[in-house]
């Protein structure tokens, strides 16, 4: 967006568009004639207030006026004054320091209200875009979003560029709310080459049981999201967002962590809803470049782990990396109303590590090898309006991520992971007298694959044949090949009506009513596209010619090789993985309704969702219920509650893992006797996973929360108790199968899991911005507590886990109180509390932002058992608490742009991340400790149009 380059500060002014396109009054800028419009309204620029706005979103009978700002807020983007420049950009970069920190004691009030606006009422003046109004009639508008019911938070389209991006994924956008949780060891310093977005926890669910939503349309992956081993012989990785959508595609981003409306199912956690961006009415576009480099970083590793590190051949340890990031948007609106905004975002980033360990490098293969990851998004979405209250839009999200991995120390190993897909989704609105109906389809095609270029795996002995291996001792191994083919789809088509009725009078209450309904048919496979061989076990023979005269010129090799006496070697097992096929198909439906009731000073919203699916053959119903009551009238105290209950989904990986080992035949022979060399018949593997009916997990939501307007600040406190229940879990259960289909003890998934959490948070917002000199600020200030109880056995707390129900209810004592094991505190996505602090600064007139981000955390939670004693006549284990540091870390945002002739503009752009270089440790005490990501920076140099 182009700025008033105006010097004079504090300039107020106001332009009336009306029916005839015409500006009236004086501007110290100049504007482009427009369009004419359906009514006249006024833009004020300067320093205001939103609160008319504010409250009269809630009040149903002040909604024509909120309808008007809202379209006077969409027309405003593309009003562009012309440019003028202040010359000294050390003083103007002084400036912007001194007016973020002295902001807050020249806050401007004096063109607030706390009166709701009458319909007449201009829109406050100078009002960034994100605290605008917005096209949601319930949004209480603070510098982050918060809603009536205290139901989330909403991320607009000014917010998510003002930001730090990093990788440009939602996790990092997503800190902001206290009620969102990460995984501490899943960034670090060693591993900063890599894209992958983050895992979330929303008030203490579990991170694949979080609903994720673009333009309506489903991005989950329920194919195996726990799968994350890129080595994994059989299950490629996955991840819970099924494509990696880049924030430069997104308009608004809203997370809804309680009270969460009857229109969304699915999640126990919370839901993810994303919108990419609308065209604005002028053409205009956006071409930039950014990178960051492993030479500008800093890397915190223990003194005697930095060797190790620095010359790595393994995944786990990235010390050289280049990362590259590339966006073209162009937008626009046609003269009959059609707008069309496509965005191409493509991030690379190149890994170089070290082939082989230990310095070896064989005569065939290269000392160093570029591992890559690259995620390219695609978006194009359209919208057209026929004045009589249709409305059509469309988008196409296609994000395929493709990267590329060699196994270490072994040759002919390269193979590709690729994952993503297409999303599209079709949308109708129709508004017609009292009521609006919402229509959309969507499709999703997403992906899980592997490929590579060799169909074998071969593990030998070291030889002077067979010599790439790093340890040419009598153990050492040389390896080759890698894991196979395999592709892993799921496809979901749905359908989805929400019907809104405007206000009815009933008496002295007002009822807006919301009826819905969603069909869906999800698809899922797993096919291994043809047969893959793993050889094995090296045994010594003198001979590669079988006792039938047949010369093995694949597995067997007469080099003398090591610790085998000096003859040559046969592998002797070897396993065949079958090309074979699995589906699994359910058919969803849910049906919801729910009433927002004002009645005086008190709103209530009871809701009701009920859900169905052929996966789990059970219907479920979950109630929902929220009221907020507006203590002593005028909107400025809200105090807030709801109970409802969020039924989760169940995963297609139970049902596609029955049946996978039959895939599976071993074969094995000997080097000598009469069948020497020869290779024994197949036989086939039984069955280890079986799926039985599963229930449906589902969590139970308590919440309490005040909501109070204190001069020029919202305060927001929230408390969030979450039971969750029948969370799923392996469990090892004789099979009683005598047909040899199943083994004798197979895994079955059962609903034995449980865990509980309670969120406490805060969040202290500027309802308008600080005004001083030339510059103007927002800040957004949130605080959690956090204590989540999940104890599941196991390394990873998820549907993986093994289940022992002795170890599950013993009872232990944990920092001194005796307890069941499953009350132990979770030791992932689980730190105690947090502290965040957003600010963005702009100086208009000089072509400067400056936005910051800083976050403490309690230190990183961890279980220890460090014994045992006797209770009651019992052996019972002891745990303790391992507290690891505390973390403090500030990102910051320096964008300066300069303008161009012709209403163009040219930018440069520094991120830094960790700005501070602290070395936040995450866990461990010895020379392979983890810390968080040192400094690290992000160059982006761009021009806009």
């Amino acid at each position: 967006m182009l700025r008033d380059r105006s010097r004079t500060r504090r300039t107020r002014w106001s332009i009336r568009w009306t029916s005839k396109g015409r500006v009236i009054g004086k501007t110290p800028g100049r504007f482009r004639k427009r369009r004419s419009v359906d009514r006249s309204f006024d833009i004020a620029c300067g320093i205001g207030s939103v609160d008319a706005a504010e409250r009269s979103a809630h009040n149903p009978r002040r909604s024509a006026s909120t309808e008007s700002l809202r379209r006077s807020s969409r027309r405003q983007r593309n009003a562009r004054p012309g440019p003028t420049r202040s010359e000294n950009s050390m003083k103007l970069l002084t400036l912007a320091i001194l007016s973020a920190l002295s902001a807050g004691a020249h806050a401007t009030d004096s063109a607030s209200s706390d009166t709701p606006a009458r319909t007449t009422a201009n829109p406050a003046a100078s009002v960034p875009e994100y605290l605008k109004p917005t096209t949601l009639d319930t949004l209480k508008v603070i510098g982050q979003r918060l809603f009536p019911y205290q139901e989330g938070l909403m991320l607009d389209e000014r917010y998510i560029d003002e930001q730090a991006k990093g990788n440009g994924d939602i996790a990092t956008l997503l800190r902001i709310n206290p009620n969102v949780q990460f995984d501490d060891t899943a960034s670090h310093s060693r591993n900063m080459g890599e894209i992958r977005p983050a895992e979330i926890s929303i008030n203490g669910g579990l991170y694949y049981q979080n609903a994720f939503v673009v333009d309506g349309a489903s991005f989950n992956n329920d194919l195996d999201p726990a799968s994350n081993n890129p080595n994994h012989f059989a299950d490629p990785p996955s991840h819970t967002q099924g494509i990696a959508i880049d924030t430069s595609l997104i308009g608004s981003l809203t997370v809804y962590d309680s009270n969460v409306p009857a229109s969304y199912g699915g999640f126990n956690g919370g839901v993810v809803d994303a919108e990419t961006r609308q065209a604005k009415d002028a053409f205009s576009g956006k071409l930039s470049l950014r990178m960051t480099r492993s030479v500008w970083n800093e890397v915190h590793v223990n003194d005697d782990y930095r060797e190790v590190f620095e010359q790595s051949s393994s995944l786990s340890n990235q010390p050289v990396y280049d990362k590259h990031q590339a966006n073209l948007t162009l937008e626009g609106r046609t003269a009959s109303g059609i707008g069309l905004i496509g965005t191409i975002n493509r991030t690379r980033s190149e890994i170089r590590l070290r082939a082989h360990s230990g310095g070896r490098t064989p005569e065939f293969d290269k000392p160093v090898k570029d591992t890559i990851r690259e995620n390219t998004s695609y978006s194009l979405r359209g919208d057209w309006k026929n004045g009589t209250g249709l409305t059509l839009s469309g988008s196409v999200v296609y994000a395929p991520t493709d990267e590329t991995y060699f196994i270490e120390n072994a040759r002919d190993s390269w193979f590709d992971l690729k994952q993503g897909g297409p999303i599209v989704s079709l949308r109708a609105m129709l508004e017609q007298r009292a009521w609006t109906l919402i229509n959309t389809l969507s499709y999703a095609d997403l992906d899980s694959s592997r490929r590579s270029d060799v169909d074998f795996w071969r593990s030998w002995r070291w030889s002077e044949d067979k010599n790439w291996g790093t340890n040419p001792s009598a153990s050492g191994l040389s390896t080759e090949g890698n894991w196979g083919n395999v592709d892993q789809t799921n496809r979901t088509l749905a359908y989805k009506l929400i019907a809104d009725r405007d206000a009815i009078v009933l008496g002295d209450t007002q009822h807006r009513l919301q009826f819905g309904a969603e069909a869906s048919r999800r698809e899922a496979t797993y096919h291994r596209l043809n047969d893959h061989y793993s050889w094995i076990s090296p045994l010594a023979t003198s001979t590669c010619t079988d006792a039938r005269g047949v010369v093995d010129t694949v597995a067997c090799s007469l080099a003398p090789a090591r610790g085998l006496n000096g003859r040559g070697q046969i592998l002797s097992r070897l396993t065949t993985y079958h090309a074979g096929y699995f589906e699994a198909a359910s058919t969803d439906w849910a049906v919801f309704a729910q009433d927002d009731i004002r009645a005086g000073d008190w709103s209530f919203r009871p809701g009701v969702r009920v859900d169905g699916s052929t996966l789990t053959e059970h219907t479920t119903i979950a109630p929902r219920f929220a009221l907020s009551w507006d203590m002593f009238g005028g909107q400025r105290s809200l105090l807030t509650a709801g109970a409802n209950r969020y039924y989760g989904r169940n995963l297609f990986a139970y049902k596609l893992r029955e049946g996978r080992e039959r895939l599976e035949t071993s074969q094995s022979r000997a080097p000598t006797g009469a069948n020497a060399l020869v290779w024994s018949a197949p036989v086939q593997s039984t069955t280890q996973t079986r799926f039985e009916k599963l229930d449906v997990p589902y969590s139970d939501e308590l919440s309490l929360g005040f909501n109070q307007v204190w001069g020029n600040y919202d305060l927001n406190a929230k408390y969030v108790r979450r039971e969750n229940r029948d969370e799923v879990m392996r469990v090892r259960v004789a099979s009683g199968d005598s047909s040899g289909y199943y083994s004798a003890n197979v895994y079955e998934y059962q609903n034995v899991g449980r865990a509980e959490s309670d969120t406490y948070t805060l969040s202290i917002g500027t309802r308008r911005p600080w005004e001083w000199g030339p510059s103007v600020s927002t800040a957004q200030l949130a605080f959690d507590y956090t204590d989540t109880r999940r104890a599941y056995t196991g390394a990873y707390q998820d549907y993986s886990t093994n289940y022992n129900e002795a170890d599950y209810n013993a009872i232990v004592r944990y920092e001194g109180e005796i307890m069941r094991a499953y009350e132990i505190p979770a030791d992932s996505f689980n730190r105690p509390w947090t502290a965040r602090l957003a600010t963005q600064t702009r100086i208009e007139a000089w072509g400067l932002l400056w936005s910051n981000f800083l976050r403490y955390r309690a230190g990183y939670l961890s279980v220890s058992q460090v014994g045992d004693e006797d209770y009651l006549g019992d052996r019972i284990e002891v745990f303790e608490q391992v507290n690891y540091p505390h973390s403090f870390t500030w990102d910051t945002v320096v964008e300066y742009a300069f303008d161009l002739p012709r209403r163009q503009q040219i930018y440069a752009r520094v991120e830094v991340q960790n700005a501070l270089n602290r070395a936040n440790r995450i866990s461990g005490t010895t020379y392979a400790a983890l810390f968080e990501p040192g400094r690290s920076y992000w160059l982006e140099l761009g021009y806009r149009f």
